[in-house]
């Protein structure tokens, strides 16, 4: 099974359960956070998910999240 197909389960349904790329290698145990990042950038690319960027604390977040329809 591809990394993306593996993402694709872990990736949550709403942008109120949006999470990090950090998270989803955390929550994998696969790979390497920088390979899990580049495939939810191309996975946001393509429109299989959605990417948002949030201001937390002063820093910059991207979180990855499928959409409900």
């Amino acid at each position: 099974m591809s990394i993306s197909d593996e993402l694709a389960k872990l990736i949550p349904i709403g942008e109120e359960n949006a999470v990090s790329g950090l998270l989803l290698w955390k929550q994998l145990k696969m790979w390497s956070p920088m390979s899990i990042k580049h495939t939810v950038r191309l996975m946001a690319r393509d429109g299989r998910i959605e990417r948002k960027q949030v201001q937390r604390d002063g820093r910059e977040t991207i979180l990855y999240f499928r959409s409900r329809s």
